[in-house]
């Protein structure tokens, strides 16, 4: 069947331009996928999809009805197309993607518009002339016939319409945004949709090339609710307003959020952004943003071998007293019973005007595997050891705060090692690199190869500097006291108004869990036979998961100040 050919401009036909600045203006939200084919191609022959389908987790999924639904549709569309699922996603989905979102009409569900583009106008040809005996199959479902302004139009039963054309399939219910978005391809016009505050502030901010963008026009939304706040002026959650709070204050007043998604080679950037900074803000929710004129980034102790990390930095004085502007009520009553458990540990001491004052607001959180060197043995299940360590504006007066808090909470704890089967802990010390540490030591040295989960602790503290440790282990409070000695971890603090500053930070590494999962295999086979898996079975899977695992690169999740704007980064790849 011959499909109606119109000529078009050379910028029309350029897969180099972007489809958003043909989509009518006026839109809530826009999403554009551009260049997938060679991605597409990558995962269709990386070895990660290779492995996994070569794994227990893939044939536990083809046992499922739904993915012997899929396999078999799957089956009947490469017979009807003539090639894989695989070639016809890149030959019809691998060039770009546009996707429009509207004010409803109708005053219901948003109105949509969707663009896809090939590179070959040929190729939309031959699709329709493989897939029109399955239309004419549809009876009453799809209607076709020619487009009055050229091309080949489709009417479906649901009032959805789409328009083959030259390199472009058109699809909508809307016809008036379907028209003008045909119009706007086939004449190469600008609809002034990237002009808009929302995309031009995107553009800016996060540039205008990525495999995947989506803009979400955040001043078209607060202009229809009447200039109402998107998001409550008080949160719900504490911790997501301690660790977001000031992000979110500042999507309240940015003309956008916009998402972007990069792919290399070996690995991906996904990154989310809204415009502001931190001077935008009133003093409570700056409490949760860098200063900028001084300012004070987050660091990561380097550990070696690390599980994972998170790192913040807070004006936590600053939050605590602002609680009640920003947090709802029904939360505040929790603070009140959090001072008087704090009281048990502190008497006589104000958590908001003795305790967080000690502190500049600067902390870190770190996990990395034992060795258990301190036992004659191993637990049965064996955990990472972990480390607090947090920077003090008083160093004295905050250690020997913390120090009461430690020996308070180790006092209470032995007095259940008889129902925890495990031996008492003796308060000691030792010199370490010069550095006084804190810890506890077994009354006697444990002995077995499947002791209690409570034998992976062994608390201890240090003072190093401005900066005190707490850690579950005296070997993780080793490394950290050279971590810190070393200079080895401190992020440098950025210098100029301006700078690109991270705020909230945390990494995590795949390899190290495989480790892990491998160390505790006993037990997982174990819990796996239990729920009816045969030990084959169970084997097959961590052997497959701990692959998985390993052939990924550390991941990292960052919220990060720039200088007009601030971005939510996860950072991944694979080797």
């Amino acid at each position: 069947m011959a499909i109606p050919e119109v000529a078009i401009s050379a910028e029309a036909a350029s897969s180099g331009g972007s489809l958003v600045r043909h989509l009518p203006a006026g839109a809530l939200g826009t999403v554009e996928v551009a260049g997938l084919a060679p991605i597409i191609d990558k995962i269709e022959k990386s070895e990660a999809l290779k492995q996994y389908l070569d794994s227990p987790l893939y044939d536990d999924a083809l046992k499922l009805d739904p993915v012997q639904k899929a396999l078999a549709g799957k089956a009947i569309a490469e017979a009807q197309l003539g090639m894989s699922l695989w070639q016809a996603a890149k030959t019809y989905l691998g060039d770009r993607i546009a996707l429009g979102v509207y004010v409803p009409s109708d005053g219901k569900q948003p109105d949509g518009v969707m663009i896809v583009q090939v590179k070959d106008a040929g190729d939309l040809t031959k699709l329709i002339e493989k897939t029109m005996p399955m239309i004419a199959l549809t009876g009453s479902l799809v209607s076709s016939g020619d487009y009055e302004g050229g091309g080949k139009q489709f009417k479906f039963k649901d009032g959805s319409e789409a328009v083959v054309r030259d390199r472009w399939l058109v699809a909508s219910k809307n016809r008036d945004l379907l028209s003008q978005t045909l119009s706007n391809l086939t004449s190469s016009k600008d609809s002034g949709l990237m002009s808009e505050a929302a995309w031009k502030t995107m553009a800016r901010q996060m540039g205008e090339r990525h495999e995947i963008q989506v803009c979400v026009n955040l001043a078209k939304i607060a202009e229809l609710q009447g200039g109402k706040r998107l998001i409550p002026a008080k949160l719900d959650n504490p911790v997501v307003s301690l660790l977001y709070g000031g992000l979110v204050e500042l999507a309240n007043s940015s003309p956008y959020v916009g998402t972007t998604l990069d792919l290399r080679d070996d690995g991906f950037s996904l990154q989310s952004a809204v415009a502001g900074k931190a001077s935008d803000v009133d003093e409570a929710h700056r409490a949760m943003l860098v200063n900028p004129d001084k300012p004070l980034v987050p660091f990561v102790p380097n550990v070696p071998g690390r599980l994972g990390a998170i790192s913040l930095s807070r004006d936590f004085v600053t939050w605590y007293k602002a609680r009640e502007k920003l947090l709802e009520a029904k939360l505040l009553p929790e603070f009140d019973k959090f001072e008087t458990g704090i009281a048990t540990f502190l008497p006589g001491k104000d958590f908001a005007e003795d305790v967080l004052p000690v502190l500049t607001g600067r902390m870190a959180f770190i996990s990395a595997p034992q060795d258990f060197s301190n036992l004659d043995g191993k637990p049965g299940v064996q955990l990472p050891a972990f480390g607090l360590v947090v920077e003090l504006a008083k160093p004295q007066e905050g250690a020997d705060l913390f120090n009461v808090v430690t020996q308070t909470l180790l006092a209470i704890v032995n007095i259940n090692a008889g129902q925890e089967k495990r031996q008492p802990w003796v308060q000691t010390s030792e010199s370490y690199h010069n550095v006084q540490i804190n810890f506890a030591r077994f009354l006697q040295r444990p002995k077995g190869d499947q002791l209690p989960t409570a034998y992976n602790f062994q608390p201890a503290s240090a003072l190093v500097g401005n900066r005190f440790i707490f850690s579950s282990t005296l070997g993780m409070c080793r490394q950290l006291v050279d971590a810190l000695t070393g200079e080895a971890a401190s992020a440098k603090p950025a210098s100029a108004t301006g700078a690109v500053l991270p705020n909230f930070v945390q990494e995590l590494n795949p390899s190290v869990g495989a480790d892990l999962l491998e160390a505790n295999a006993a037990v997982i086979h174990a819990k796996s036979i239990q729920g009816g898996k045969t030990a084959e079975q169970s084997a097959r899977e961590l052997d497959g998961l701990c692959k998985l695992l390993r052939h990924l690169t550390p991941i990292k999740f960052d919220t990060v100040q720039y200088p007009d704007h601030m971005r939510l980064e996860l950072h991944g790849g694979w080797k």
